[in-house]
């Protein structure tokens, strides 16, 4: 038949395009702003008052220290700080008689009515005594530097969300003793996401800044785009990968598909794979 192929007849082999391969990696929706909630002071933990995924006001309280011993320690600074301040009044009254009295004994010295031994001993007491009042004096002082921070201590037994968001990776239970900057939970902000991901060395030159990317998340089969933010600098072994963040703008997926801590999947479609 005419369309039938000549076998004596020398053919071209047919050139099969294969499309670019597309690039694809793991990341986690994190916030671009977030904070630590964190004790202040060492108590135990009386009240606790979030849960995982709640939405926090900035100021909104969030969990409540025992105040037991930090009152005490507060009745304790203002007690010594009384009495320190009672002691160098006290040093301060005598203190301004033994003044009049050097006075008095110099003017007795100057008209011969006095020995020189009274003046002397005058002004060794007024010497002594003011000494003691300027030690009574610093006590007072140290004493109301103690009493001040108690009272900040009191107040921090009170644990408030820095900022507006979401209570993620929450860590402390109720009657656990919190240590100074023992966190408590993270708190995000969910009006700012972004998708952190890893890109293995020999895919590192697939990805750029400015570049949008295909963002799935995991139980969801809708997808989102993210701008490339941030590319980590030298990779150094053995962590053979660079950290990349992209930022997720334009229309996003409910809160129940996207929100901190989902995982996603990463595609940059126009990236060819590259050779192992």
């Amino acid at each position: 038949m005419p369309t039938e192929l000549d076998p004596t007849e020398v053919t071209q082999a047919r050139v099969v395009k294969t499309p670019p391969a597309v690039v694809e990696f793991t990341g986690v929706i994190t916030s671009r702003r977030s904070s630590v909630i964190s004790a202040q002071v060492q108590a135990r933990i009386e009240e606790l008052d979030i849960h995982s995924g709640q939405v926090v006001k900035t100021g909104e309280l969030v969990a409540q220290l025992d105040q037991t011993e930090l009152k005490t320690k507060l009745a304790q600074a203002r007690s010594q700080e009384q009495s320190a301040l009672l002691e160098a009044g006290a040093y301060g009254a005598q203190a301004s008689a033994l003044r009049k009295k050097m006075i008095a004994e110099s003017y007795l010295h100057t008209m011969g009515a006095s020995a020189a031994m009274a003046v002397t001993t005058a002004r060794a007491e007024y010497a002594q005594v003011g000494g003691q009042g300027g030690a009574a004096m610093a006590r007072a002082i140290t004493a109301k530097a103690a009493r001040e921070q108690s009272e900040k201590d009191l107040a921090k037994a009170q644990i408030f969300s820095p900022i507006d968001g979401i209570i993620t990776g929450l860590k402390a239970h109720v009657g656990e003793i919190a240590q100074v900057g023992t966190p408590l939970a993270r708190v995000f902000d969910p009006t700012d996401l972004i998708i952190r991901f890893a890109v293995p060395k020999e895919h590192r030159g697939a990805v750029r800044k400015g570049q949008r990317v295909e963002l799935t998340i995991e139980g969801s089969q809708r997808t989102v785009w993210a701008t490339v933010t941030s590319i980590s600098g030298a990779q150094e072994p053995p962590l053979n990968f660079t950290v990349v963040e992209a930022d997720i703008g334009g229309p996003k997926l409910p809160p129940e598909e996207l929100a901190v801590s989902s995982i996603g999947r990463v595609r940059i479609a126009d990236a060819r794979g590259a050779k192992r």
